[in-house]
């Protein structure tokens, strides 16, 4: 999701537009004091800031954000100088576009961003790594053999729904599958001990199958 800063209606209309238009979910500030309360509450992919916006700039909201997040920040501002872009950076943008602006390359540069998020989902020590499919215990790789690791992050990109032993067959063997019928249980057991601790995420739901439990 977007986050975008910027005091013009307009401005944030027609950025609204373009996003929805890409399906790209996108929340709205007019200013620095309002984006600062959404983020307090929610979590962003992006945030896209202008800078002369009234009771908080966008270069004072930067300063801001960068003492509890790293998120990429992209300006958006009609100051074309310098000094003021070079602030910018110096403070920890990501990027800065003037106005007025090209929407593709605003649409590009945002993709690209989006393209590069990882999902990361943490409980406790244990860290999943939805695009690298990378399992952390405790700052430590785990390497799991590629079937449990395609059981565990299958599962886990559903947190709380019941998959069947027929879905994780279909999702992990492919639906050509002739193998034994206890081949997911055998697995998931497995699995469970190369977790360690944390083998009772992964929850039995009798003569049903299996769900990752949060």
């Amino acid at each position: 999701m977007i986050l975008l800063v910027e005091d013009s209606i307009i401005i944030r209309k027609l950025i609204k537009e373009i996003l929805i238009e890409k399906n790209i979910e996108i929340e709205e500030a007019e200013n620095g004091e309002e984006a600062l309360s959404l983020l307090k509450n929610n979590i962003y992919d992006l945030i896209i800031l202008d800078i002369m916006m009234p009771k908080m700039d966008g270069l004072e909201l930067i300063n801001i954000i960068r003492d509890f997040s790293n998120i990429p920040i992209i300006f958006l501002s009609a100051l074309s100088d310098e000094k003021t872009q070079i602030s910018a950076y110096n403070l920890g943008a990501d990027g800065y576009i003037t106005k007025p602006f090209s929407p593709n390359i605003l649409i590009s540069i945002i993709e690209r961003y989006l393209r590069k998020k990882e999902k990361i989902e943490k409980y406790k020590s244990l860290e999943l790594h939805f695009k690298s499919k990378k399992v952390v215990i405790e700052d430590e790789e785990i390497h799991l053999p590629i079937k449990e690791r395609e059981i565990l992050f299958y599962l886990a990109n559903s947190v709380n729904v019941v998959k069947t032993r027929d879905q994780i067959l279909n999702s992990v063997w492919g639906y050509d599958y002739y193998g034994e019928d206890r081949a997911v249980d055998k697995h998931i057991s497995k699995l469970r001990e190369q977790l360690g601790d944390y083998g009772g995420l992964i929850k039995t739901i009798k003569s049903i199958g299996y769900k990752f439990e949060k």
